[in-house]
């Protein structure tokens, strides 16, 4: 597999987890990434700085689509209000908890660079890891003709709390790129290990302690994992009531609506799959332990015979990606999600049908 040491994406996204404060330690150096009270200290005055701000970005971007000369309707205002709700919570939530685990981030963050350095993401990978940079950069330019068209008309207080609320939403997206990177570099180390690595015990031991990695990834973004699922998800429903209450009321398709589900709908697909992928790998390897009969160092075939009817020494353990014990991400909790979406089409489209059948839309 070809190999691409400069551009594989995984170190850009950790400036921009820097940038962003989801990073809130210093990275470089013999010790990479560690944590220090200065660093520590701007991250924590930023977080209270966008705390203190959230109720004031919230006022003025709702007034914002007052000052617009578009009419929205009163669904529609809701709809976005509570959405841009869930963004600033969900965002000051992520860089709270990721202030509270830094020493536990920064430890994962120097192991998934020590196993970077020996298995560099190849080529589908790669394109996989680009084209979500791109689709999180396109939902970001997407609000430039909404600036353009109508930013003249805005005082600076609403276009300040703009650009903040672009802030909180391009967070939650650039840490779901981070779990997608991080869970795209631990399938890539699961799909060499084993044409890697000719000696059994030694595939048990590699395997053992990247199956702890995974682990420790699950355990420190869990939460973070969560609300990036709860949140798109949530989205993506609010998006769809706004979707069929624009169409029944005005028989159009709003682009705008359909782009923004279609990118939530993209993304978080895009981490459950590397999630399954991952864990699929992590069963299949198991199998072939258990094909091969491994027979643990020092003890013969016939002792191993004798002192058990069955003389396979397997994997501890299926790398899983159980989040706070409420769900595992998998293709069944996809499905789970995509039919809970399409009951919850269905029953608008009911609706909205019935009050156009007795003249009340």
């Amino acid at each position: 597999m070809s190999r691409l040491p400069h551009v594989c994406g995984l170190c850009l996204l950790l400036r921009l987890w820097q940038f962003l404060a989801l990073a809130p330690f210093r990275t470089g150096g013999p010790m990479g990434a560690r944590c220090q009270r200065w660093v520590t200290l701007m991250a924590v005055l930023r977080w209270l700085l966008l705390a203190s701000m959230a109720p004031f970005v919230l006022w003025k971007s709702a007034a914002m689509y007052e000052a617009t000369n578009v009419r929205h309707s009163r669904v529609f205002k809701t709809i976005a209000l509570a959405t841009m709700t869930g963004d600033v919570c969900i965002s000051l939530a992520l860089l709270a908890n990721h202030l509270l685990k830094r020493r536990q981030l920064a430890n994962l963050v120097n192991d998934l660079a020590r196993l970077h350095r020996r298995r560099r993401l190849g080529w589908w990978s790669t394109l996989f890891l680009w084209l979500k940079l791109l689709l999180s950069l396109y939902d970001l330019l997407c609000s430039v003709p909404f600036l353009t068209g109508a930013g003249a008309r805005l005082p600076w207080s609403q276009l300040l709390a703009y650009g903040v609320q672009l802030y909180f939403q391009h967070v939650a997206s650039v840490y779901g790129n981070g779990i997608f990177g991080g869970t795209l570099l631990m399938l890539e180390c699961y799909t060499h290990l084993e044409r890697e690595e000719t000696n059994l015990a030694g595939l048990l031991r590699r395997e053992d302690r990247w199956l702890r990695l995974v682990r420790r990834f699950v355990r420190v973004f869990q939460l973070g994992i969560f609300l990036l699922v709860l949140g798109s998800f949530v989205n993506i429903m609010v998006n769809i009531y706004a979707f069929m209450s624009y169409y029944v009321s005005l028989h159009g398709v709003p682009l705008t609506i359909s782009n923004n589900c279609l990118v939530l709908a993209i993304q978080l697909y895009a981490v459950i799959l590397a999630a399954h992928l991952c864990q699929v790998r992590s069963a299949e390897l198991r199998t072939t332990c258990l094909q091969l009969e491994y027979v643990p160092e020092g003890l013969s075939q016939e002792q191993a015979m004798a002192s058990t009817p069955f003389p396979v020494l397997t994997p501890t353990g299926n790398a899983k990606f159980r989040i706070l014990g409420v769900c595992n991400l998998d293709n069944s909790f996809w499905l789970f999600l995509v039919s809970y979406a399409m009951n919850f089409i269905v029953v608008i489209l009911q609706t909205s049908f019935e009050h156009i059948n007795h003249g009340e839309i």
